[in-house]
């Protein structure tokens, strides 16, 4: 591990040092480098043309344009979900540790959707890469450090079905891809009934593809 603190005092990140630390032990994970930080505006600074909306409400992340990297703020107040984001962080530290799970060409199929094809994508990969890193987890007998995530994965937001439709409809059935692969390593297709306002066709998609997927992203 490669450790770099970003206007951070070293006595205070310690407990999150040795929380990692642990982790990366149990996980077998070494090649990687640490960055600790406090706050949205440093996050950006750091993460620069990574950046994305959905960063900020990351306790953890993982970056992998210049070889694997986790970013930890330290401003952050539920350590339990930080000790379970950094589970998770580490295993895309592990599995998608290089560039080239980051850069991914937009399938034929996509160009479809025009200007909507590159956050179509977007939502689908990490969709895809955290239901390998929860079955990788949940291999090594690492579920449970997952319990705080999934109790924020199985409370979404109402989604207005009836009212959606074009662009909005698309990207709603994207987004909730995420949940829903993420948690099905961890607790089966009972996810299935935390969005039972969802098409069904989609769940059933969803199913599919998580039996039928490999061990290479």
């Amino acid at each position: 591990m490669r450790l770099r603190l970003v206007n951070v005092n070293p006595i205070e990140a310690l407990p999150v040092i040795e929380l990692v630390e642990e982790a990366s032990t149990r996980l077998s994970v070494e090649d990687f480098t640490l960055v600790l930080l406090r706050g949205r505006d440093a996050l950006m600074k750091e993460l620069r043309e990574a950046w994305t909306s959905e960063a900020e409400d990351f306790y953890a992340l993982h970056i992998a344009l210049e070889g694997p990297t986790i970013y930890v703020r330290l401003d952050v107040t539920d350590e339990d979900l930080l000790r379970a984001s950094i589970y998770h962080e580490l295993g895309h530290a592990l599995l998608h540790g290089s560039p080239r799970y980051y850069r991914i060409p937009i399938p034929p199929p996509l160009m479809k959707l025009g200007p909507l094809a590159p956050r179509v994508l977007y939502l689908l990969a990490i969709a895809v890469k955290d239901f390998e890193v929860s079955r990788l987890l949940a291999r090594e007998g690492l579920a449970e450090t997952q319990e705080p995530l999934l109790r924020e994965m199985l409370h979404p937001e109402p989604i207005p079905w009836d009212l959606l439709q074009g662009e909005s409809l698309i990207l709603a059935l994207a987004s909730i891809l995420k949940p829903i692969m993420f948690s099905l390593p961890l607790i089966g297709e009972d996810i299935f009934k935390f969005f039972s306002g969802a098409p069904d066709r989609l769940l059933r998609m969803t199913s599919g593809l998580s039996r039928r997927m490999g061990e290479d992203t």
